[in-house]
């Protein structure tokens, strides 16, 4: 039995301090006062709240002011419990008669509470209400730029680079100002005396900072490593040009801008070519060209021939051949069979083996829908027929071979390096393309021909006699059929090198050549005497350029040790021996479609000058990239030369306006 005496007054009054005191105290009276008052505001509130809801604690803005007596009820109770006096009571009790209100929205806009603002806001006229609704539709909807197509209002202050900035924001904000006081020059020199149709090349103040800033923005993402160098010799350049210099550079641009409005209008830019635009002379494009060199000797083993086969290595092919007597493997169905140069005694027969049937497109595996994952077969682009459902789709009367070995090649012509040619141009580069057919000793030249480059100039285009029976002119890739080599006149010394026109051959619908279709293209009467022809245009130091050019120089027998391959230029992601078709390249590269075999059953087959040409504009085109990446380095044109920056040291340098003087 505990003893109790809450009714006595406890002797310590409110400063007690017992855990459990057996006397009475003020505040537990206060307590039992106001649990009445506690037990009613919660059951209003369980009431009030949904029952079959999430429990939340409801917003001010829903349920508006507490009440004064809850309020003082609930005060007067933490009060007193945490403090003990009355006279605390008294002094905050003064601020429990506001209501509560939920905090600001935004600085400086008076905030009600929905009990105060309903008593207080007066009756708006449906005018006022409507002027109201719109400003407020303003506020949420801002109205729409109507500068999109003024520069952005920039300060002349660096930007940021998001791969990191190349230089510290001092030295950037240097660069920006003297390359801005050059622009800004040029732009009230111009202003001076510029004519009425001139006064669309001026450009506004924040034009000048918006171009400061781009240029020294795309110095500083493209080239960090370099930035100071770069920037430098942008300021010199812009310090260097004259009025005159300037105007013919804001018309260009501004033609430039109008032009790229007209043809994008309807036209995407996967519709249109690309267009190759160096700015140089074609002697200064062939400066640059000598710079992208192929180095054939390393590359030996993959079909390039470096030097001239020995006769002892030729003599011991041609004895290794004669022990095999002539047995080969069929280069397109891959059976054995026997070839007999100069025909056999017998019968008179070129090959063994009977017919070769074969498919003549190669494999591919075909495009798959989104998420599906079923395995496809691959198939052949000739007939669409899947890999090993049958043995071809088409039919040749005889099996075919290729020789690749220099020593084999060398025993039916031997190579020669180029001879020196006083009359070559020095500054022009030749392109050329070889069509070669099946014969007995392998795959032979029938086809020669060269263009000028950079101009596209077609040099040479001849018919060529292979020195072995013909097995298959291989025409729907070579381009050369049957009536073009029986047509063809003889070349003699007084004719032109190219023929007065080029028609394409087309064949009828069973794929059979029709006649009469190459005009006046001569014949030459061995891959020798064609060889002679391109040596008269061409010197041991002119460029040669191709696309897998070891097969074109080995179908004529060429050592060259000028050459430009543009399999190398741009090259397969998987290295050699893997590389990219000449068709494929024109397309990513150009965006330009060659070798169109035709519509239907029409076959037209290749054209060495169309090939010869397509590889000088991926050489060109590798050759504006690099005198891009030139230009910013440094170099410049003088006269006919191009001249490489003067050496300097960039940590010795210091960014001060004197440094423009140098």
């Amino acid at each position: 039995m505990s003893l109790s005496l809450k009714h006595v007054p406890c002797p310590a009054g409110n400063k007690c301090t017992a855990f459990h005191c057996i006397f009475g105290h003020e505040r537990e009276k206060t307590k039992s006062e106001a649990a009445p008052a506690l037990e009613k505001e919660k059951s209003n509130k369980s009431l009030a709240a949904p029952q079959d809801g999430p429990r939340k604690r409801p917003r001010l803005e829903s349920t508006g002011a507490v009440s004064p007596a809850s309020a003082d009820g609930l005060k007067k109770q933490r009060l007193t419990d945490s403090n003990g006096t009355e006279e605390q009571l008294k002094g905050t009790l003064a601020t429990a008669d506001r209501p509560i209100s939920p905090p600001p929205l935004r600085k400086g806009k008076p905030v009600q509470t929905p009990l105060s603002s309903a008593k207080q806001t007066p009756a708006i006229s449906a005018s006022s209400k409507s002027s109201l609704t719109a400003a407020s539709e303003k506020v949420r909807r801002p109205q729409a730029s109507t500068s999109s197509s003024q520069p952005k209002k920039e300060s002349l202050n660096p930007r940021l680079i998001k791969s990191g900035a190349p230089a510290s924001h001092e030295v950037r904000l240097k660069l920006i100002k003297m390359l801005h006081q050059q622009l800004e020059r040029l732009d009230s020199e111009l202003k001076k005396d510029a004519k009425d149709d001139e006064q669309i090349f001026l450009m506004t103040s924040q034009e000048l900072v918006t171009r400061a800033l781009d240029e020294e923005q795309q110095i500083a993402t493209e080239k960090p490593a370099i930035y100071s160098n770069l920037m430098k010799n942008k300021v010199m350049q812009f310090k260097r040009m004259n009025v005159g210099q300037w105007r013919d550079l804001r018309l260009k641009e501004t033609k430039q801008k109008g032009s790229e409005a007209q043809k994008g209008v309807g036209q995407t830019g996967a519709d249109k070519p690309v267009e190759i635009e160096t700015g140089l002379t074609p002697s200064q494009e062939v400066q640059i060209l000598r710079r992208l060199l192929t180095p054939i000797d390393a590359l030996t083993e993959h079909g390039y021939v470096a030097s001239i086969p020995t006769d002892e290595a030729i003599e011991k092919s041609r004895q290794g051949v004669e022990a095999s007597q002539g047995w080969e493997k069929c280069d397109r169905c891959q059976q054995r069979f026997q070839v007999f140069p100069g025909r056999r005694s017998e019968d008179g027969a070129l090959t063994s083996g009977g017919t070769c049937v074969f498919h003549w497109g190669k494999s591919y595996v075909p495009s798959k829908a989104q998420g599906d994952k079923t395995r496809k077969a691959k198939r052949y682009h000739c007939c669409g027929e899947e890999v090993g459902d049958s043995a071809g789709c088409f039919k040749k009367d005889h099996h075919v071979f290729k020789a690749s070995d220099p020593k084999r090649l060398a025993s039916i012509l031997n190579f020669e390096k180029t001879p020196e040619n006083l009359s070559a141009l020095p500054d022009r580069a030749v392109c050329f393309d070889c069509e070669m057919a099946y014969t007995v000793y392998g795959m032979e030249l029938i086809r020669l021909t060269a263009t000028s480059w950079p101009t596209g100039e077609e040099l040479l285009d001849v018919l060529v006699k292979p020195i072995g029976e013909i097995l298959d002119l291989n025409s729907r890739f070579s381009g050369v059929w049957p009536e073009d080599m029986a047509t063809a006149k003889p070349w003699s010394p007084g004719d032109a090198l190219v023929p007065a026109k080029n028609i394409k051959q087309k064949s009828n619908e069973d794929g059979v050549a029709k006649p009469n279709s190459r005009g006046d293209i001569k014949i030459v009467s061995s891959p020798a005497a064609a060889r002679e022809l391109l040596f008269s245009l061409i010197s041991p130091s002119t460029p040669l350029v191709g696309h897998g050019l070891e097969n074109d120089l080995n179908a004529v027998r060429i050592i060259h040790p000028t050459l430009v391959d543009t399999i190398l230029l741009y090259p397969h992601k998987g290295g050699l021996p893997f590389r990219y078709g000449l068709k494929h390249l024109m397309e990513t590269q150009l965006n330009k479609k060659i070798q169109q075999d035709g519509v239907g059953a029409e076959v037209l087959g290749h054209d060495s000058a169309e090939d010869a040409r397509a590889a000088g504009e991926l050489a060109r085109l590798k050759v504006m990239k690099t005198w891009k990446d030139m230009r910013w380095e440094g170099w410049k044109v003088e006269g006919d030369k191009l001249v490489q920056p003067e050496a300097w040291n960039p940590d010795n340098w210091t960014l001060t306006t004197e440094f423009i003087e140098k």
